[in-house]
């Protein structure tokens, strides 16, 4: 079966592997290399860095759907194109170029969350169960007919960072177990359920400040969500800090939310949110590394009483630092 790969993160590397183990002619479509990082370097997404890495057939189009594009992934002649985010909208054309149609792999028991930020907003959402999807794409946003869904548990120690790869390496498995019937065409799917779909939306710089003010819960949340990429951001003292991990304390606030409550040696910070405190206990300050929560405080001299907040917030007195 001659396959199109279609993806650009890291979510779509374990599937890919998949097919390559099985020895399937491939071609990978993914997004134009482009400038990123401090340095604004052109680099190549995850998905096409792979490709190259292991010397796989490699066309990254700006339009997809382009007739320069079509005309590429005709004279590849093939049987199934399979999407895995990938990051652009699969028009009718393209859709129906291979003869085994197109499907995706979608990290959410569909319908519910459907669109691009799936992970990210179960984790915000505080689920406990989520799971892969594979479907047919139609014109409508991920709303085709199922053919597999599998279920998994949402570990309390997930991040985005750890759940995307359970995740990934779920929708290879299950794509995996459904290749003959895509071979065969044998599998129509089952429709969904549009009265039980759910939407994500994009997610921007705002959605990454934490709000000391909220439950401790639903700060911690967010922090997984956004760990270990982009970060979850607190401010102090008016300089960005990223809070990459953390842990509930099962003890009641201290002071006002986004003060520093206690500082536990060897363990993190503890602070404050609206009815109990958050451990913060691995950080990363602006323009330096990833670090322990405890050490990155040695240096920045924090004291109880201390408060993150946000941006355009003016930071608390705090008597302590005064006597200090």
């Amino acid at each position: 079966m001659r396959v199109i790969f279609a993806g650009s993160s890291s979510f779509g590397i374990p599937a890919l592997q998949l097919l390559m183990n099985k020895d399937f002619p491939l071609l990978i479509v993914s997004q134009p290399d482009k400038a990123a990082g401090r340095d604004l370097r052109t680099r190549p997404c995850p998905l096409a860095e792979f490709a190259r890495s292991h010397h796989l057939d490699l066309f990254q189009p700006e339009d997809v759907n382009a007739a320069y594009s079509l005309d590429r992934i005709r004279e590849f002649a093939p049987d199934l194109l399979i999407t895995a985010s990938y990051g652009a909208m699969i028009r009718r054309e393209l859709r129906k170029t291979p003869r085994r149609g197109a499907i995706n792999l979608h990290p959410s028991l569909l319908p519910r969350y459907r669109g691009a930020t799936p992970i990210q907003s179960a984790l915000l959402n505080g689920e406990n169960l989520t799971g892969a999807t594979i479907f047919r794409l139609n014109a409508r946003l991920d709303a085709g007919p199922i053919l597999g869904q599998r279920e998994l548990p949402i570990d309390p120690g997930d991040d985005h960072g750890s759940l995307q790869e359970k995740l990934a390496d779920l929708s290879a498995r299950l794509l995996n177990g459904l290749l003959p019937s895509l071979e065969e065409g044998s599998n129509p799917g089952m429709p969904q359920d549009d009265s039980a779909a759910s939407y994500t939306r994009k997610l921007g710089k705002a959605d990454l400040i934490l709000d000391w003010n909220l439950p401790a819960r639903a700060v911690l949340n967010r922090v997984r969500a956004f760990s270990p990429q982009p970060g979850a951001q607190t401010f102090l003292r008016g300089q960005s800090l990223k809070v990459l991990a953390a842990r509930l304390i099962p003890e009641p606030a201290l002071g006002a939310p986004g003060s520093v409550a206690v500082i536990t040696k060897n363990a993190g910070i503890e602070v404050n949110c609206r009815d109990q405190r958050l451990l913060l206990t691995r950080v990363q300050a602006a323009g330096k590394k990833i670090m322990d929560a405890w050490a990155w405080q040695l240096g920045a001299r924090l004291l109880p009483g201390d408060s993150f907040g946000q941006p355009q917030f003016s930071q608390p007195h705090n008597p302590l630092r005064e006597e200090k």
